[in-house]
């Protein structure tokens, strides 16, 4: 049986696209990125999509965006933002 995906979004909170769904975002090299700060020198490159939820746990925000809408530049999230898949 495959693993699924977390499925993670958040919502943009301000600004023009207000309310439109956020994604982790792959950047150029295929890894999603985690951080404490926005500085790029604090950033933790993480190979696929099921790694992100423990550094959440421990209080990492997430680079987040959404193309499909026009919203390319990744904005890091903080992970009290960031909706998450629940178990049951």
């Amino acid at each position: 049986m495959s693993k699924s995906k977390p499925h993670l979004h958040a919502f943009v909170s301000r600004g023009a696209n207000l309310g439109e769904m956020l994604f982790p975002h792959i950047h150029e090299d295929g890894t999603y990125v985690v951080s404490k700060t926005r500085f790029k020198g604090d950033y933790v490159h993480l190979a696929a999509e099921d790694e992100i939820l423990p550094w959440l746990e421990k209080g990492y925000g997430l680079r987040m965006s959404n193309p499909d809408m026009g919203i390319r530049a990744p904005s890091l999230i903080m992970p009290e933002s960031i909706y998450r898949p629940v178990k049951v």
